[in-house]
């Protein structure tokens, strides 16, 4: 049995020790494959048949441990970590965090409705990471929110052993007043160290983990036109809007992607996802619009042939386990997709009762003739029971049906 699942067995210890389930849910799925809204944002899950999850969580004054998994009826797999994680309070507004989850910014973001970060989604699985963050209050109008994390890849047949990533992340909260807030951030990864057959092992001292840290450059290769960084470097700069109104709430976000210095000076213009969100502007709907774009990313000789999430040293790109680590939209390998598009995304969410509510969600790619990718999510609860019927489409156009029932304690 290896470390990482010894620990996770302990941590399961803790959580049946007391005795605290949250959740348990069984969904099938269509039989048929190429459904868009499966393979994607569906936590690398892809299109198993039948799922069970399972939630677990216990709370307490300065802890938290959290986990849900998953059995699948996978040929391969069959017991999946979704999440799980034990988050501590080390000091009053310092947290030490450690286990396999997902992000700790752009936490304006809904992963059930919006397509996703930039940088870290519901994309892929979860990544086994250790953090630390805190938040520092300046005043009753400024505040600031940092972090920082190392994470791990998995081996593959591209790497044979992980590479590791480093994440960092600082914001400045502003609040206006009392129902508006402004937030500006700034989010670094860099992939660094591991092996791959092809190229062999990659830097990995405490010296370039200090280059990767301030992303400094390495030498310059002879024949190429500049220094690279050492490592594969991205980021965001994420910038979010917030006002509630009574129960109404309006959010408006822009989150500028990069992986270069001349991204991180808007070289590549607009780039990126922008958002908005209006919460009970109609009672009880909350409706969401996103416009992604990449068509600036390319435009700046000598770097015609650099495309986001790809790497020239680490083959697999931005991703873990087969699946793109951030927005769904982008292929952090296959050089035979289209980089350079414009998609149009919403999502909406309707109670209509106490009891009722309609969930639907859809995507298409403009200037293309490909077709929209939906799906359609009636739900259902009573008590502490609910059942969500849900019917989308896959690349053929056909239309798969599929149930989900949750079990809530």
């Amino acid at each position: 049995m290896t470390k990482k699942y010894i620990f996770f067995f302990f941590l399961f210890q803790i959580i049946y020790s007391q005795n605290i389930i949250k959740e348990i849910s069984f969904y099938k799925n269509p039989s048929e494959n190429n459904y868009y809204w499966i393979e994607n944002n569906n936590y690398g899950l892809a299109s198993n048949l039948y799922n069970l999850e399972i939630k677990t969580e216990f709370l307490a004054e300065d802890s938290e441990v959290f986990s849900s998994i998953i059995f699948s009826d996978s040929n391969k797999k069959k017991l999946r970590f979704k999440e799980v994680f034990f988050k501590k309070r080390v000091s009053n507004n310092t947290f030490f965090k450690i286990g396999k989850y997902y992000r700790d910014f752009s936490t304006y973001l809904d992963d059930e409705l919006s397509s996703g970060s930039l940088l870290i989604s519901h994309n892929a699985e979860a990544l086994p990471k250790i953090s630390l963050l805190s938040k520092i209050e300046i005043n009753d109008k400024y505040n600031f929110r940092v972090g920082v994390s190392h994470a791990k890849l998995a081996k593959s047949k591209v790497y044979n052993e992980e590479p590791k990533i480093h994440e960092k992340f600082i914001y400045l909260d502003i609040l206006m007043n009392e129902k508006e807030k402004f937030s500006i951030g700034l989010v670094h990864e860099a992939m660094w160290g591991g092996s791959s057959y092809r190229l062999g092992e990659q830097p990995d001292s405490f010296r370039d983990f200090l280059k990767v840290l301030i992303s400094a450059d390495q030498e310059k290769a002879e024949g190429e036109p500049h220094a690279n960084a050492l490592g594969n470097h991205l980021g965001i700069w994420d910038f979010v809007y917030e006002k509630k109104i009574n129960s109404k709430k309006i959010s408006l976000y822009y989150q500028h992607l990069f992986e270069d210095t001349s991204g991180l000076r808007f070289a590549n213009k607009t780039d990126g996802l922008w958002g908005l969100r209006l919460n009970n502007y109609i009672n009880d709907l909350d409706i969401l619009i996103e416009y992604f774009t990449t068509k600036n990313q390319s435009i700046n000789p000598p770097y015609v042939d650099e495309f986001y999430y790809n790497h020239g040293v680490y083959d697999e790109g931005w991703s873990y386990k087969g699946k793109t680590l951030g927005s769904p939209f982008i292929s952090s390998t296959n050089s035979s997709i289209k980089k350079e598009f414009e998609i149009i995304y919403i999502g909406f969410n309707y109670k209509l009762s106490s009891k009722n509510s309609l969930k639907v969600i859809c995507s298409k790619p403009l200037e293309s003739s490909e077709s929209a990718h939906f799906k359609v999510v009636a739900g259902r609860r009573y008590k502490n029971k609910s059942f969500d019927f849900f019917a989308l489409n896959n690349l053929n156009n056909n239309i798969g049906l599929g149930i989900n029932f949750r079990l809530s304690f």
